[in-house]
């Protein structure tokens, strides 16, 4: 036994030992499985930094930069967590443990993760599917599950919603079914205005279109039809009936249109004595006069009257 360690103790003894050449090959597939790792997760990042360089120059607000950012970011931290999961299993492999149980193990706990987190899933894929398809943009003025708002940041899970009142809104993407967004190649500007029965419509008609071709005359660099639309007689209500003007604008800019067109259209009123209606109720009073009242001979005879006592007696 001792000759035989003395044998094994040469180094010319240790090389030709089969268990050594075995350790010495299993070595060196382990070293090569985690160069292939990084070598891989290298490919990655290098071609994300690569696809985010080409939209680094665009404004923070740009779409295909948001896109590119998120996604390549989503991109290198799932090929890492792949990856180097994969590697872990090889080397065990390689070191001699049975992976067979643990790969068992670990799919019946993915299993359960998966059932706990459904939801999160939902809204990661919701959210990558929202990126791909370029449907939302920071910026966009949207209606999401009846919250109107600007979008501040649209992520993998989540999106971000500022409303009006300066309320963050966080909305999964996953819960994004059916949403508007008026932000999207055109909009149009309405202003619904209220005439009395009592004027004369198309005197005042001709006014409206005279407004609105000024202002649009005005803000030519928003104004997408040169000719307004100005639409008489949309509804009969109860005080008034109803005209209204109508002017397609690049999107974001409605709101401040109706706005200015109300004051403009106020003003021209004001000067050509054209009243705004206002509530009115006709009330029609009915008066009956009771008919005269005849006896009848069921009616009962008046009770007598006694004679006034005589002062004198």
């Amino acid at each position: 036994m001792i000759d035989l360690l003395l044998q094994l103790g040469t180094p010319q003894a240790w090389l030709d030992s089969p268990g050594l050449q075995v350790l010495l090959l299993g070595a060196v597939r382990i070293v090569i499985i985690l160069a292939l790792a990084a070598l891989v997760l290298a490919l990655v990042r290098r071609g994300t930094e690569r696809w985010i360089a080409t939209v680094a120059d665009r404004p923070a607000t740009d779409p295909k930069r948001q896109r590119a950012v998120t996604l390549g970011t989503l991109l290198r931290s799932t090929a890492g967590y792949v990856v180097w999961a994969i590697a872990g299993i090889m080397v065990l492999s390689e070191v001699g443990l049975d992976i067979g149980a643990l790969i068992a193990t670990a799919g019946i706990a993915g299993l359960a993760v998966g059932v706990g987190a459904q939801t999160l899933v939902k809204d990661v894929i919701g959210g990558i599917f929202l990126l791909f398809d370029d449907i939302l943009h920071v910026g966009d003025l949207v209606t999401i599950d009846g919250h109107t708002g600007t979008i501040e940041e649209i992520g993998v899970r989540l999106i971000k919603l500022r409303t009006f009142d300066g309320e963050l809104v966080m909305i999964p993407a996953g819960e994004v079914r059916t949403f508007g967004n008026k932000s999207v190649q055109w909009a149009r500007a309405i202003v619904p205005v209220g005439l009395s029965y009592e004027q004369d419509v198309d005197a005042i008609l001709p006014v409206m279109e005279r407004v609105a071709n000024e202002w649009v005359a005005a803000h030519a660099e928003i104004v997408l039809d040169e000719t307004p639309q100005v639409q008489g007689l949309m509804d009969f209500g109860d005080s008034s009936v109803t005209a209204r003007v109508v002017v397609r604008v690049k999107p974001g800019e409605q709101y401040a249109a109706e706005r200015e067109l109300r004051q403009r259209l106020k003003r021209a009123f004001d000067a050509k004595g054209i009243r705004i209606p206002f509530p009115q109720r006709t009330m029609h009073v009915a008066r009956r006069e009771a008919p005269a009242r005849t006896p009848g001979a069921g009616d009962a005879p008046d009770p007598p009257t006694s004679p006034e006592p005589d002062a004198n007696r």
